[in-house]
């Protein structure tokens, strides 16, 4: 989006508005903004809230936007280009005010004096329901068809190609003079079923081998993963075999080693006097002897235990090899898996004099 077209687009959607615009240079342009976009675009709700709250008159807030790199000396403002913050709030409030909108078709040629058709009486206007969806076939990859799409509320019918059509006429939201509008026939509800039908003729009729073939890669790609942890656990599998065995032998060699060994007389000594029968001495169990440990002495002094199984490790644990796979296969199967999305992104109620072309 290059800044020429980022400064067409600011001056249409302020003009939408009627803002004032204080100074329009080149290089910049200097605006006082009023109430609704303010709220969009100020950064000032505290503000608003205060104000409304108390009923107090607002201070309308002045913004300055630079188009180009080069900012005037002594000039506070900001810079205005894709992919700013400003910008982005910019066509946020433009979708929220202008999603849906109501048009009269304005006939330059019914205003001059030589007209024919000057001495009528009036003129009807047709009403029209437009809206522009997005057909989305997304999978690993995405593919957009925008849909234009109108119905003719007092004569049922649909056509597409509805928006193209309305570009190259004037509108205006105010209905001419010597106009009126015809009554619709067709509900909005009845006109979206007609949409929502001919949506679902072009989604049947597109060609289907783009989710084929990303059912293929799905599947391919789980394959691929299947074989990683199976082989993954046949290695685990290995490795804590060699390491029982391991094991198991170093307890034979040391059990063997111990019986071979000759007991000594201290040995002898100390056997016999284990297996006397001797009463321990008396002692104050309160007053431990020798290290004491954190748990004995929290028990010592009355601090509650809390007991394992009520201890949640969930958050904490790492997941097993099928816990793994299992979520491993879930993203695959969100990226691969085809399915179609359908988006509204913009309409409104038109009155016409010219009617679009109609297919078949």
């Amino acid at each position: 989006m290059e800044q020429t077209t980022v400064r067409r687009y600011i001056e249409r959607y302020f003009q939408a508005f009627a803002t004032h615009v204080m100074e329009s240079h080149p290089d910049y342009l200097s605006v006082t903004l009023p109430v609704e976009v303010d709220k969009d675009i100020g950064n000032r709700p505290f503000y608003w809230t205060w104000v409304e709250k108390m009923n107090l008159p607002y201070q309308p807030l002045t913004l300055t936007f630079f188009f180009n790199n080069q900012v005037p000396q002594g000039l506070r403002g900001e810079p205005l280009h894709f992919g700013s913050a400003r910008l982005a709030q910019i066509f946020q409030s433009a979708q929220n005010h202008g999603r849906f909108v109501c048009m009269y078709e304005q006939t330059p040629f019914l205003q001059s004096m030589a007209s024919p058709l000057r001495g009528k009486r009036s003129v009807p206007l047709v009403p029209w329901l437009g809206l522009n969806v997005k057909i989305s076939f997304i999978c690993d990859k995405k593919k957009d068809v925008l849909c234009y799409f109108g119905v003719n509320l007092h004569q049922p019918r649909l056509v597409q190609d509805f928006y193209p059509f309305l570009k190259r006429l004037t509108l205006s939201p105010s209905i001419p003079d010597y106009h009126f509008t015809l009554d619709r026939r067709l509900s909005l509800d009845d006109a979206v079923i007609l949409m929502k039908q001919e949506t679902e003729r072009i989604v049947a009729t597109h060609d289907a081998s783009w989710a084929e073939k990303a059912r293929e890669r799905l599947q391919e790609e789980i394959e691929i993963l299947e074989a990683y942890y199976d082989s993954l656990s046949e290695k685990e599998r290995e490795d804590q075999s060699e390491d029982d065995e391991e094991t198991s032998a170093d307890e034979a060699q040391l059990v063997s080693e111990e019986e071979q060994l000759p007991m000594t007389s201290d040995e002898r000594a100390n056997d016999i006097l284990t297996n006397q029968d001797r009463s321990p001495c008396p002692q104050d169990p309160a007053v431990p002897t020798g290290p004491v440990r954190i748990l004995d002495f929290l028990r010592m002094n009355g601090i509650q235990e809390t007991p394992k199984e009520a201890i949640v490790q969930e958050d904490w644990q790492a997941s097993s090899p099928t816990e793994e796979k299992e979520r491993r296969i879930a993203e695959l199967k969100w990226q691969y898996e085809p399915r179609i999305e359908l988006t509204f992104i913009n309409g409104g109620i038109f009155y016409l004099q010219n009617q679009p072309p109609f297919h078949h």
